[in-house]
């Protein structure tokens, strides 16, 4: 386990703004992997984040107007840092950031109900650090979460 995960975890806590693209990592990843519930998008970018918004209000209603099923499944429901909707991590690895300028990029590893998982992680800084988008590039399905946001993967509309 990479132990300096949990080293900036009471300075981000505190709501001082993520300063650095690692510690934008630590504070996503040291949650869930002890299985805590966080309000991802508040580490979004405003892009991310208004991609989050319209794939909400694409998925109330289909082409037609019709209410589409409630218990269809969401994308927003996606944590694209699990590569699922929730799940036991093990054996998390964060690479350290390369940054350049205002922007930096990390690869994330970890096994999740027995399946090996490797995320490539792109942050912005636009006055603190924020996700700009998340891919999954390791063995099985691959996506781009901004990809799966703007194009309807499960064709509701």
């Amino acid at each position: 386990m990479d132990l300096s995960l949990f080293g900036l975890v009471p300075m981000i806590f505190g709501g001082a703004p993520v300063d650095s693209p690692r510690a934008l990592l630590d504070s996503i990843y040291q949650p869930l992997q002890n299985g805590q519930q966080i309000n991802l998008e508040e580490h979004y970018s405003d892009h991310l984040q208004s991609l989050v918004v319209n794939n909400l209000q694409l998925n109330v209603v289909d082409r037609s107007g019709a209410r589409i099923d409630p218990g269809a499944p969401g994308i927003v429901d996606f944590n694209p840092f699990l590569n699922g909707t929730d799940a036991k991590i093990d054996n998390l690895a964060v690479t350290e950031p390369v940054i350049q300028g205002d922007v930096a990029v990390a690869l994330v590893s970890f096994v999740a109900e027995g399946q090996p998982t490797v995320l490539s992680v792109s942050m912005i800084n636009d006055g603190a650090w924020k996700i700009e988008d998340v891919a999954s590039v390791g063995a099985g399905e691959k996506w781009l979460y901004s990809w799966l946001l703007q194009f309807d993967p499960y064709n509701q509309q």
